[in-house]
């Protein structure tokens, strides 16, 4: 009941604040010669294929391209919303971007799940039928005197559940031909004739068909997928510069701005006029099988990429969602998946400059999406353009994903995705997030420390709405008063507590933070923030002042939750961000492993920490790893602790560790430390500079294999464990 108001009161705040299978018709222009139909076979056909080599995991949504003959247009991810019509619509179905949103909120005319990102198209599908008009491609290719056609949609549950339609300027020549799609209730310049698919595959999400080609040499298509009804909700061929213009008021409130690349297609719908997008086709390329790739892309834009992972029913949206591990509870921001599919877009900023490239991943909020931060001029040039450092944020699976499981699974990929098709440098990858992306920074950065060179965190939830600064001097004080033996007693209790205040996170941040020893971080929090109360902000300072870490925490006096997304300021933050490298072969392992946060069947598991692998626990109550190696030799490191005070963008104050690092004493051979609930782990004896022999100086709380990357191995018993291994 306790976790049930807060959360309300919580949201209250925030409120405030290319075979014939399918039927196929033909319609000609109003001043165009009648062509024949083709014919439908009565038994659907193989469906065609787009070319084993052209076919694509991953791609820059918007974008068209020629590979042997064949032109593909690659589609924008969850943008099927349709028209903008204004603030108020004439359908019941049909309502203003204001209120057609928060549809995990039981929000009963919503088209989008979260309350903070808004669509620009306003239009609806009948319940359970979402996502079912989203175009993913549309691939043309020439065989003989026809013109083989295929759409692929991202859901499709019935062979009837959508309307695809192409239209063909086949003189190239807006200034004839066009008017009314039939049916469609839109209109475009210059076509001469439109054909209708009314019959798809569910089982492969297309639907396609043959059509006459057009004898002249260079015309002009444009494509549309519409729902059952005729309501286009998708348009094909805008280009990679889509628009998804919703970062801040007033964008988020009035129509024509959203969040999901479809801003210029839903005012294009609204007006009833597409004719901006098509694409002009030139015979002879398709003839001669020519490959033109898509020109590289550059600035905002979204990239899709193809997940091995899916929810049930393996496609579609869930306005809903569906529960993660704490089950369907109702309550705001709890954790949900809405993107259920096996496409998952994500946002990408990507620097003029040549690469290499820095990356910074950016985590949103709860409630907002893939769009959010990283659509902000002065954030893309403050990290972006300022340090040739590749935005990528991605979508979670929804706006409540809280990055553990399958939206876990998503940041992991969205990483790989963006070192894949881009020049990365891997030294100098980056985490950051705001809000439900803070705690997802804090978590990821404590989780694969070895993977990330720094870390950036905005207003971040830390795990429970009952994290509080001196929380155990307090205790501490009631157990000199009864006796010392008694501490773990309240402790426990009030820990058990602060689980029923977690929201939608799975653990408390706080217990990690020793894992970010080597990974500077930047955190800022507000006074007056009425989601991420100051208490939980001062118990995350006082956990980094008790450390050992670099790093800078900024209290900004009067600002609240979203304060740093409405001045669109980040300089500070961008600032210490600067020129910061992984460490890769440090001398020190500090590391705390619960496997209750690990997803085997998402292939996730925390077991690992720069040289350290393969961890196991004696129990499944979490371990704590603290092993020290001087093989790499011995850093000499310098810490400097301050306070300060400034003004911009807003009042605050400050503590910041600065850690400098001066030469290294020479290597050694040794490896000393703790163990705690260990029952197994490796040590890399390269990455730790151990190749030889080893004077070994453990304490163990039990009984533990100690195994190393060489092959050797020694049984480590309970307390201290002094020996010397020989060399292999």
């Amino acid at each position: 009941m306790s976790k049930f108001i807060v959360s309300l009161a919580g949201l209250a705040l925030l409120l405030s604040a290319c075979g014939g299978g399918g039927s196929n018709s033909e319609l000609p222009a109003p001043d165009a010669a009648r062509q024949p139909s083709p014919s439908v076979p009565e038994q659907p056909e193989e469906p065609e294929v787009i070319p084993v080599d052209c076919h694509k995991t991953s791609w820059v949504a918007g974008t068209t391209e020629l590979c042997d003959g064949t032109l593909i247009y690659r589609d924008y991810i969850y943008d099927d919303y349709g028209a903008d019509v204004g603030l108020v619509g004439l359908s019941p179905l049909t309502v203003a971007n204001l209120i057609s949103r928060g549809g995990g909120l039981f929000n009963p005319v919503a088209n989008t799940p979260g309350l903070l990102s808004p669509t620009a198209g306003d239009q609806r599908y009948p319940s359970g039928m979402e996502n079912t008009a989203d175009l993913v491609s549309l691939a043309l290719s020439l065989d003989g005197d026809e013109l083989a056609v295929r759409f692929e949609l991202n859901t499709l549950y019935g062979d009837d559940d959508s309307i695809a339609a192409i239209a063909i300027d086949t003189d190239n020549n807006r200034g004839t031909g066009g008017g009314v799609w039939p049916g469609l209730g839109i209109h475009s310049d210059g076509w001469d004739v439109i054909h209708t698919f009314r019959e798809g595959d569910p089982i492969n999400n297309v639907i396609e068909g043959r059509i006459p080609a057009p004898e002249s040499d260079e015309w002009r298509v444009q494509a549309v997928v519409a729902q059952s009804d005729g309501t286009v909700m998708n348009v094909a061929f805008r280009g990679p510069r889509e628009l998804a213009r919703a970062a801040s008021v007033p964008e988020q409130i009035l129509p024509d701005a959203g969040n999901f690349w479809e801003d210029r297609q839903a005012r294009a719908l609204g007006d009833g006029d597409i004719s901006l997008f098509g694409k002009v086709v030139a015979r002879s390329d398709m003839e001669r099988r020519v490959t033109r790739p898509a020109e590289p892309v550059t600035g905002f834009q979204q990239r899709v990429y193809t997940s091995d992972y899916t929810l049930p029913p393996g496609e579609g949206v869930s306005l809903r969602g569906v529960p993660g591990r704490q089950g369907d509870t109702g309550l705001p921001c709890d954790q949900y998946f809405h993107y259920l599919g096996k496409y998952q877009p994500y946002g990408v900023y990507v620097p003029e400059a040549p690469g290499p490239h820095e990356l910074q991943l950016v985590l949103h909020g709860c409630e907002a999406n893939h769009a959010s931060q990283i659509n902000q001029p002065n954030f893309q040039a403050a990290f972006g353009d300022a340090h040739n450092r590749i935005l990528a944020a991605p979508l979670g699976r929804g706006p409540r994903g809280f990055y553990t499981g399958l939206s876990e699974r998503d940041v992991l990929d969205v990483r790989a995705d963006v070192q894949a098709h881009y020049e990365i440098d891997e030294r100098r990858v980056q985490v950051s997030g705001y809000s439900m992306g803070g705690y997802g920074t804090l978590r990821l950065a404590s989780l694969y420390p070895q993977d990330y060179a720094a870390g950036v965190n905005w207003v971040g939830f830390t795990g429970s709405l009952l994290n509080l600064p001196l929380e155990r001097t307090l205790l501490g004080s009631l157990a000199d008063l009864t006796g010392i033996e008694l501490l773990d007693v309240p402790l426990s209790a009030f820990q058990e507590l602060q689980q029923q205040f977690s929201i939608g996170a799975e653990d408390n941040v706080l217990d990690y933070l020793g894992n970010l020893e080597h990974i500077p971080m930047a955190n800022a929090y507000s006074a007056a923030d009425e989601l991420v109360h100051i208490t939980t902000a001062l118990a995350l300072q006082e956990k980094f002042v008790a450390g050992d870490s670099d790093y800078v925490f900024y209290l900004h006096l009067p600002a609240e939750h979203l304060t740093y997304i409405l001045l669109d300021e980040w300089q500070k933050m961008a600032d210490y961000s600067a020129d910061r490298a992984a460490v890769s072969q440090p001398a020190t392992v500090e590391y705390y492993y619960d496997p209750a946060q690990a997803y085997p069947e998402y292939g996730i598991d925390h077991n690992r920490a720069y040289w350290v692998s393969n961890i196991t626990n004696r129990s499944t109550s979490p371990s704590r790893i603290s092993l020290y190696s001087d093989g790499c030799g011995t850093p000499r490191t310098d810490a400097d602790f301050d306070t300060g005070l400034g003004a911009y963008p807003v009042p605050w104050a400050s503590t910041q560790r600065t850690l400098t690092r001066d030469a290294d004493l020479p290597g050694g051979n040794t490896l000393s430390g703790s163990l705690e609930n260990i029952h197994h782990l490796t040590v890399d004896v390269s990455d730790s500079c151990l190749p030889g022999a080893i004077d070994l100086d453990i304490n163990s709380d039990g009984n533990a294999t100690l195994e190393f990357s060489d092959g050797r191995s020694v049984d480590l018993v309970q307390g201290r464990n002094r020996m010397f291994l020989n060399p292999r």
